[in-house]
């Protein structure tokens, strides 16, 4: 759907399509803050089209802060990271850092360790101004009141209209009529999250990256 789209059908289950109760300005906020909740509820897998490459990006001291990258990274968005020597990094969680203490199992030049902490990525291994690649999950873009296609994937859209229809309802006192909004949005989405593990590819290096 697009904007334009959307605003047409919260109007209809509003039963408000003049506007005279909800202002576009309310609806398209409305819209928006779910737009962000959806994408914040929905596994990864459903989000491929905000999927961004930032290519050869220089480190300071094995490190690259979010803020240097063309987007900012949704919770956790960072997807892979891989160093200009074509070597994949095996991602790890901050609390294992300690263990890179570890000769054996520390980052090298040949397999290198990343991990995030406090909004930026740190890499174990390369030289501390060699670039990196990352692949990482960017904001979607604002739904506005136009012919622009809402940017998450078509299955997703029935979703964010019902959470800003839940929203909407809210604002309106409308309790009953929010709670019912919100559970089709709600049993949409974790009907999506759970036929994920049953249609995930299986095999080897479908794990991770070796």
């Amino acid at each position: 759907m697009t904007g334009n789209d959307m605003l047409a059908t919260l109007g209809l289950r509003l039963e408000d399509p003049q506007e005279s109760s909800f202002t576009q300005t309310a609806k398209l906020d409305a819209l928006n803050i779910a737009q962000k909740s959806v994408v914040n509820l929905v596994h990864n897998a459903y989000l491929s089209e905000l999927q961004v490459v930032d290519s050869n990006k220089a480190m300071t001291g094995n490190a690259l802060a979010f803020s240097e990258l063309t987007s900012a990274p949704i919770r956790n968005g960072i997807i892979a990271i891989k160093e200009n020597a074509a070597k994949w990094a095996t991602m790890i969680d901050p609390g294992d850092q300690k263990k890179l203490e570890n000769t054996y199992l520390s980052g090298t030049a040949t397999n290198p360790v990343a991990y995030m902490f406090s909004e930026t990525i740190y890499v174990d291994g390369p030289g501390a101004t060699d670039g990196i690649d990352v692949w990482y999950l960017k904001a979607p873009t604002a739904i506005a009141a136009n012919g622009t296609e809402c940017e998450l994937n078509v299955s997703l859209h029935e979703a964010v209209v019902d959470l800003a229809e839940s929203q909407l309802w809210k604002m309106d006192a409308k309790v009953d009529r929010a709670g019912a909004a919100f559970g089709n949005a709600k049993a949409q989405i974790d009907a999506l999250n759970a036929r994920y593990p049953a249609e995930a590819p299986s095999g080897i290096g479908t794990k991770g990256r070796g």
